[in-house]
């Protein structure tokens, strides 16, 4: 019984441990080419509303 309860205060100190801990270097470039890669991807979907907008007012007006 005792060893179960040693058990869970590991794991909490662990979980403790890792919200302490500071992101690696590999993290951080990992974290900003993800953040990078996610505002291109946000910018070419307002490109593209964008261009089917134009489409579908030139097509309006030839109609």
């Amino acid at each position: 019984m005792r060893d179960r309860f040693s058990r869970a205060r590991a794991e909490r100190k662990a979980a403790a441990r890792e919200r302490r801990r500071t992101p690696s270097l590999r993290e951080m470039r990992a974290r900003l080419r993800t953040e990078k890669a996610e505002a291109k991807l946000l910018d070419t979907e307002v490109e593209i509303h964008r261009e089917a907008e134009r489409i579908r007012r030139d097509m309006g007006a030839n109609a």
